[in-house]
């Protein structure tokens, strides 16, 4: 969800920037102020047919060629070739559509037989080899097939009025006399003019510095539109002629499909006909509003209800740590319903722009958004397939090892999944470029904007590369891998990723998240390097330390029986792997019980269980061991027989007492107020509750057997000298 929102507002921003940038999104090109046509004939002189101007012996000889011929290119080396050609073809195109339709309509069948089809791809032929002849470098790229399409018809018929409503003589000019021409001239200019027009031909393109074909300019293009509108109720006055076509851009505007309607729509009765074709909004037609309508409409209920579907896949739980080895089918199925929504909006795109044939600004806003729509969800489809496809080589990798540790699937994920993430972002970013050349940015801007990312990394995306770069160090390196129980500096707890940014800790008391760079300068102490043999479950270092907070400090029998208790118990939990244990007795330190081994755990849960077990148990050791070791201490009034009979009274105490041994009782102190025997008992085989209960029974019986014997236990006593200075 965070990678979503941090993708939607990338698209937020992009578009303001569009819009900032003052592209011509939601409009038709900007024309120039000047008028497109030049109509100021003298009234006084009579109209000069088409059949009388010079060039026309050239236009019915490439009218025939091209009948007979089909084949070739439109645009010439010359503005006489390319005119000529354009009109001539554009001519046959608009007589051979008028020739299908009539031989065809009433065939059997609701669609286009083989012959017709095949008849239509001839005339679609020759259409876009005209079409080829315009520079539509002035249109977004989105639309530019679109509009160019339309812009030719329409050119079609401003040639119509020009060349058979002309009151002078018109010389288009061959390649030999535009040499002549630029002789004359103090400049060489790869351009003409069509007399009493705006209508330029030129071979200076500026997409392409290297052609030498003559085109109708980019500016002639933009203003076509414009041009046609002016001379549109001045068309249908004319008289029909041999290269005329009355009703080419009405049929083109009114009617669905490119240049064909479908056959079932030219078959509807005439008036359901003239109703459908009624301009309603933006002269658009009803039928064209309607279908559209309902196409939109069914594309967002598409994709509200995927994208739904898409939604949920994200909610808490999806990607739990138990379901690791489904999260690459997890990742397909999100994929899965994305794929639909790209599809159906292009889907969508192309029938309202080819079925439906839209026109004018309708076009050219209707393709912006539907352009816009398809990229993001594209660059989304692209994040999703590369993170779908990372999963899937992660656990296709471990599989093959013939290992099922979830750590080594984590450990794999982390090394494949940041690699096909830049990938993907590789991809997205050439996709966007692509939207901003749809849109119709020009070249150089994209470029400009492309030195924004390098500005930023300039001014304050330096940590992020120095996060980058230590990332690719760390798992290149590879002192450490997910799933290992190290320390970071400071922080102590189980790896869980290894990002580009970052990677990310969890301690006891949370997820700390470390920046790489912080990771590679910190000493790392990672817990979790052994040297285990291959295919052992990984292991961690375990290193308790104990104070013995005792009242004196431990003697070194103390320190023995402590040492043999606890490696004995250490030897025989099975949870604990090649333990040590020593006394620590540093000069100036209190003295520490230090167990070090190996374990094996894999949350936190675990760990501080086993850690807090073994501190409880290390702690009743060293209360037991303190608790054997005691002074017994006898008055000074005591007889030499009495001092002899106290080891004897201990150790039949001890015999009688299950599960100890009286390993010592020496009269090893002579006090300033008692004579101290240090009595030195042992217990391994007793627990702890038993082991109290039995001190308590030792101690009673002592006491009984003391005061039997007649020997006293002192108690301490406190000497006052007073000095007489009298």
């Amino acid at each position: 969800m965070r990678t979503s929102k941090r993708l939607v507002a990338f698209m937020a921003g992009l578009l303001g920037v569009i819009l900032i940038s003052g592209v011509p999104l939601w409009a038709e090109p900007q024309r120039t102020n000047h008028q497109p046509l030049d109509l100021r004939y003298e009234s006084s002189l009579p109209v000069i047919p088409l059949e009388d101007q010079p060039f026309y012996p050239e236009l019915v000889q490439r009218a025939d060629l091209w009948r007979h011929t089909p084949l070739g290119q439109v645009v010439g080396n010359s503005p006489q070739e390319t005119l000529l050609n354009f009109y001539a073809v554009m001519a046959d195109v608009g007589l051979l559509i008028e020739d299908v339709e009539t031989s065809h309509r009433n065939d059997p069948g609701l669609f286009w037989n083989r012959q017709a089809r095949a008849e239509i791809e001839e005339v679609e032929v020759l259409f876009n080899a005209a079409v080829d002849a315009l520079d539509g470098s002035s249109f977004p790229l989105g639309v530019r097939p679109y509009l160019k399409d339309e812009a030719a018809i329409q050119l079609k018929h401003v040639l119509d009025f020009i060349l058979n409503s002309s009151r002078q003589i018109i010389s288009i000019p061959d390649a030999n006399a535009m040499k002549a021409l630029n002789d004359e001239r103090s400049k060489d200019t790869q351009s003409w003019t069509l007399p009493g027009s705006s209508i330029v031909l030129t071979s200076e393109l500026a997409d392409n510095p290297i052609n030498s074909n003559f085109l109708f300019s980019a500016a002639t293009v933009a203003n076509v539109g414009a041009m046609y509108e002016q001379v549109e109720q001045q068309v249908e006055d004319l008289n029909d002629q041999e290269f005329f076509t009355r009703s080419f851009y009405q049929d083109f505007v009114h009617t669905p499909g490119r240049l064909f309607p479908p056959k079932w729509y030219l078959n509807l009765p005439a008036g359901v006909r003239a109703r459908l074709e009624t301009e309603v909004l933006f002269d658009q037609t009803l039928f064209r509003l309607a279908l559209s309508i309902v196409a939109i409409l069914l594309l967002l209920l598409l994709i509200g209800a995927l994208a739904r579907l898409l939604i949920r896949s994200y909610k808490p739980g999806a990607n739990d740590a138990a379901q690791i080895w489904t999260r690459d089918s997890l990742a397909w199925t999100r994929v899965v319903l994305v794929l639909p929504m790209v599809v159906a909006t292009k889907a969508v795109e192309l029938f309202i722009d080819l079925y439906l044939n839209f026109t004018g600004t309708p076009l050219v806003v209707l393709t912006v958004l539907f352009e816009a729509a398809y990229f993001s969800l594209f660059v989304v489809l692209v994040f999703l397939f590369f993170e779908a496809l990372g999963r899937s080589l992660s656990e296709g990798l471990v599989r093959l090892s013939g290992d099922q540790d979830i750590w080594q699937l984590s450990r794999t994920s982390n090394r494949v999944m940041p690699t096909c993430r830049i990938i993907s972002g590789v991809v997205a970013v050439a996709l966007i470029y692509k939207l901003l050349l749809q849109l119709g940015l020009s070249p150089t801007l994209v470029l400009a904007l492309s030195t924004v990312p390098g500005l930023a990394i300039g001014l304050g995306a330096s940590k992020l590369l120095s996060n980058l770069f230590a990332g690719l160090s760390l798992q290149t390196d590879r002192p450490l891998r997910v799933g290992e129980f190290c320390e970071i500096g400071d922080k102590q707890g189980f790896l869980t990723k290894i990002g580009l940014r970052s990677v990310e800790i969890a301690t006891a008391t949370g997820k700390v998240t470390i920046p790489n760079a912080v990771a590679e300068d910190c000493i790392v102490n990672n817990l979790s390097r052994n040297h285990a043999e291959p295919g052992s479950p990984q292991l961690q270092g375990l290193d308790l330390s104990l104070e013995l907070d005792t009242k004196a400090p431990f003697s070194p029998d103390q320190m023995a029986d402590l040492l043999a208790l606890a490696r004995s118990y250490a030897e025989n939990r099975p949870d604990l792997i090649n333990p040590c244990l020593t006394v620590e007795l540093n000069p100036g330190s209190p003295q520490r019980l230090r167990c070090i081994a190996l374990i094996h755990v894999v949350n936190w849960r675990d760990y501080i269980a086993l850690q807090e077990s073994l501190s409880l148990a290390f702690s009743q050791l060293i209360d037991r061991v303190d608790l054997s070791h005691f002074v017994l201490g006898v008055s000074y009034d005591s007889s030499d027989q009495q001092l002899a009979a106290i080891p004897g009274i201990l150790r039949g105490i001890i015999q009688r007492t299950k599960g100890f041994e009286l390993r010592a009782c020496r009269l090893l102190d002579i006090a300033e107020f008692s004579y101290n025997f240090k009595c030195h008992l042992f217990c391994q085989t007793l627990s702890y509750k038993q082991f109290k209960d039995s001190i308590d029974v030792i101690n009673r019986e002592l006491l009984h057997e003391l005061a039997a014997a007649e020997i006293v236990i002192p108690f301490p006593t406190a000497i006052e000298i007073q000095r007489d200075d009298g």
